[in-house]
């Protein structure tokens, strides 16, 4: 990524931490630790996480999209706060570009380390889940929110 970009970002991170708590508030509530005030509490840890791969390109490694089977019972919390955090990201990096180009490489490669998170964490909870014990024999499908065709989490 454009180390000009990605200082960017990082000079811009309150305002994103701002914009996607915004958004996470806006959105449907799913299940009780879908609560906005739950998951704001996780958003630095994560901003930790995505400037870290974005200025370590080692920590970056190729994951697949989420299977289409991810979620059988549609109440994981992470699927709309990776959503909401993906629409902070655009919103900041088209602010971004008032001030420098931002090329599509650079966007790309937040996209792309942002699914990387998301895919790790949601497969970590839908793994914990215990309404997936109790749905066995239910077909599988995706979360609301997220796009079946390519299996990433959408707003």
């Amino acid at each position: 990524m454009n180390e000009r970009c990605l200082r960017a970002l990082l000079a811009r991170r309150p305002t994103l931490h701002s914009q996607w708590a915004s958004r996470l508030r806006a959105a449907p509530i799913k299940s009780p630790l879908g609560h906005p005030d739950t998951l704001i509490h996780l958003m630095d840890r994560t901003l930790d996480q995505i400037f870290h791969e974005l200025s370590h390109p080692s920590a970056r490694k190729r994951q697949p999209g989420l299977p289409s089977d991810f979620c059988r019972c549609g109440h994981n919390p992470l699927v709309a706060y990776f959503a909401t955090a993906a629409l902070a990201f655009q919103t900041t990096l088209a602010q971004c570009a008032d001030e420098m180009p931002v090329t599509r490489d650079d966007a790309d490669e937040v996209n792309r380390t942002l699914k990387r998170i998301a895919r790790r964490e949601i497969m970590t909870f839908c793994a914990l889940c215990l309404r997936q014990a109790d749905d066995q024999d239910a077909a599988p499908r995706p979360c609301a929110g997220v796009n079946a065709e390519n299996q990433t989490p959408t707003a």
